[in-house]
């Protein structure tokens, strides 16, 4: 069958970014993450035989009229889309009239349509199939199987007037066994992480599930479960063999929910990545209680260039109230271990929990500057649909958005706080930026760390997206 993937018109400030991002929101500049899900579903639909075109109306500025335009011209049997949250408005409209321009079946997947997945089938006649969590390991059975979908598990469905639930179904043991994503029918060149420092530039994935339960984190709770599954190092090896040889890739984002859980495959991997006499840098996500010197070390001798650790808050309740499982001491000293060992560390952080305070929110700010990362991501805590988060607000009356748009973070906080108005933290995260950015004990950091080109070159590309960035929250 001709299956289209498509990722419509998301309006808003800035660009909207829906697949792949554990945050969604709108940014200030066009460096989205490559939708490696949608790229690992197009690879496994042609491996079922399947026809795939592919399009990214954010990234190619397609307009409403321009993306019909395009998807027709597909011939489309399938459409499939990534849903979210605070674009699900938006999903409805775009899907309602490529429903009608092209007569395909619409199947959906992502983790608002997993979480509400009779619900959206109600709201919008338009959508047909539902994928629940993990879709890219289902979505040939379901194209396969499109006109009798009775014995496909994992799947919500229209079936006539009824709605079927045909149960969650199961996670995909073995990942070996998945085809490598189609970086060309999704093109790798579209995207780009705005911290990148060498080109070509690529994603990948080693392993899927996170095992720690952090109340306000998306993807275990709604796309991949809490047991983490891992590819082997071989397997691992083999995918970026294939990237150096046939793309020249220099750079690599490891974008595992966290790739130092297992400390002997992540020493492997690094002993590998040397033994194989891969020339590449790379950035993983890691997590303060996991790292150790020897880790560490071996790391940086096989490329790591920065490792993002999520902080979340200076404050040791919220710290416990969001189940984080970590201490601010336990936090420190893995930026410290980092940074002895000449690796990068990118510090997340968030504000508008329900149990912050005027307090807390200054608690953050202050233990930011004190660990003093190389770069910082500032958020507002979003507690999306399918989040044990999500769950306490409703529970306990909390939520302040009317309406799922505001869940896009350029509205503020949707959820009350204990001693704030909307207001109050209508714009910290610029104010958040500017502090954090803006002190010169930082510029002389950045400056001592400058060793090359690279590292010139993306501090400089840093600055005018810091720029843009403090605007759309201003």
């Amino acid at each position: 069958m001709r299956v289209l993937i498509i990722n419509p018109p998301w309006p808003g400030k800035g660009f909207g970014t829906r697949s792949q991002n554990r945050i969604i929101k709108h940014r200030s500049d066009k460096f989205l993450q490559y939708p490696i899900f949608l790229a690992y579903s197009a690879a496994q639909l042609k491996a079922a035989g399947h026809e795939v075109s592919y399009i990214d109306s954010v990234v190619q500025e397609f307009d409403i009229p321009r993306t019909i335009s395009e998807a027709v011209k597909a011939r489309p049997e399938v459409i499939f889309m990534e849903t979210t949250t605070p674009s699900i408005v938006a999903d409805y409209e775009n899907l309602t009239l490529l429903k009608e321009a092209t007569k395909a079946t619409v199947v959906v997947g992502g983790p608002h349509s997993t979480y509400f997945h009779r619900k959206v089938l109600e709201e919008c006649p338009s959508i047909d199939v539902v994928i629940r969590h993990e879709f890219d390991t289902k979505i040939s059975a379901v194209v396969s199987n499109v006109q009798n979908l009775n014995d496909v598990s994992g799947i919500t469905y229209r079936k006539g007037s009824e709605i079927i639930d045909n149960g969650d179904g199961e996670f995909t043991t073995n990942l070996d066994a998945v085809p490598f994503p189609d970086r060309e029918a999704v093109p790798w060149k579209w995207y780009l992480e705005a911290w990148y420092s060498r080109q070509p530039f690529m994603n990948l994935m080693t392993s899927r599930g996170c095992p720690y339960h952090c109340s306000f984190c998306l993807w275990p709770q709604s796309m991949y479960g809490h047991k983490q599954r891992f590819r082997s190092v071989e397997n691992v090896i083999s995918e970026v063999r294939m990237l150096v040889d046939r793309y020249g890739v220099k750079e690599l984002n490891i974008d595992d929910g966290t790739f130092t859980t297992n400390r002997q495959r992540v020493i492997e991997f690094c002993r590998r990545v040397r033994d194989e006499k891969l020339s590449i840098i790379w950035t993983c996500n890691g997590r303060a209680d996991t790292l150790d010197e020897q880790m560490l070390s071996e790391m940086k001798k096989a490329g790591c260039k920065m490792i993002r650790l999520g902080v979340e808050s200076g404050s040791q309740e919220v710290l416990n109230k969001i189940r984080k499982g970590l201490t601010l001491k336990q936090i420190e000293d893995g930026f410290r271990m980092v940074k002895k060992h000449g690796i990068q560390a990118l510090g997340g952080f968030m504000f508008g929990f329900p149990y912050d305070s005027r307090k807390t929110v200054e608690e953050t700010i202050r233990f930011a500057k004190k660990l003093s990362p190389d770069q910082v991501q500032f958020s507002i805590s979003m507690c999306y649909p399918g989040t044990s988060l999500y769950e306490y607000a409703k529970e306990n009356d909390l939520l302040l958005a009317k309406s799922f748009k505001e869940f896009d973070m350029t509205y503020g906080p949707v959820v009350k706080t204990v001693d704030m108005e909307r207001a109050d933290l209508e714009h910290i995260l610029a104010r958040a930026y500017r502090e954090y950015y803006f002190r010169p004990s930082f510029m002389v950091q950045t400056l001592f760390n400058m060793a090359d080109m690279d590292e010139i070159r993306r501090v400089m590309r840093s600055v005018k997206s810091l720029v843009k960035t403090i605007r759309l929250h201003q």
